[in-house]
């Protein structure tokens, strides 16, 4: 027996995870969208992966370019989270309005005051259920952004949240 949707949910609302904004470019048009399943998958080659959900406006672009790039966001970068989460109204047709970018080798939009970034070509994708992809891809380029000295913007039990360092004096 499956578990019930809620108590899945409950149960991976406790994991803890660092907030990327993945963005793609198809022709003319540019998306991005805040995911947090997100991980490395090897190093040999550089390999990533990211799930996407089908109903977002990003997904059809990476299925169709077969290129995407991971911005892994600093805490600095709130206000970008909320827009590209789509929890902030009014930007739904120009995410990147206001937002400093850089483009990559094959075209797709860069967050530039992000921790660091990595450009990525699928080389496989796989059914994630009935709802998600997973696309594996293998990082091609990428460098530290221009947040790298920020601490990480993370994510957890439905919310933002921050990071604190501990003081090494005490």
């Amino acid at each position: 027996m499956a578990v019930a949707v809620d108590t899945f949910r409950a149960v991976m609302s406790r994991w803890a995870t660092g907030i990327t904004v993945i963005t793609a470019r198809h022709g003319a048009v540019s998306r991005g969208m805040v995911a947090s399943s997100f991980s490395s998958v090897s190093a040999d080659p550089p390999t990533v992966l990211v799930c996407a959900d089908h109903r977002t406006r990003t997904y059809p672009l990476i299925k169709e370019s077969g290129v995407f790039v991971v911005n892994v966001l600093s805490q600095e970068q709130e206000e970008t989270f909320r827009v590209f989460a789509g929890w902030k109204g009014g930007r739904e047709d120009d995410k990147f309005a206001g937002e400093e970018t850089l483009t990559a080798v094959t075209g797709v939009p860069i967050l530039k005051n992000s921790l660091g970034w990595m450009e990525c070509r699928v080389v496989a994708a796989y059914p994630g259920g009935n709802t998600h992809t997973i696309f594996i891809g293998e990082v091609v380029e990428g460098s530290l952004g221009a947040g790298v000295d920020h601490p990480p913007l993370l994510y957890y039990h439905r919310k933002v949240r921050r990071f604190v360092e501990e003081d090494p004096d005490e």
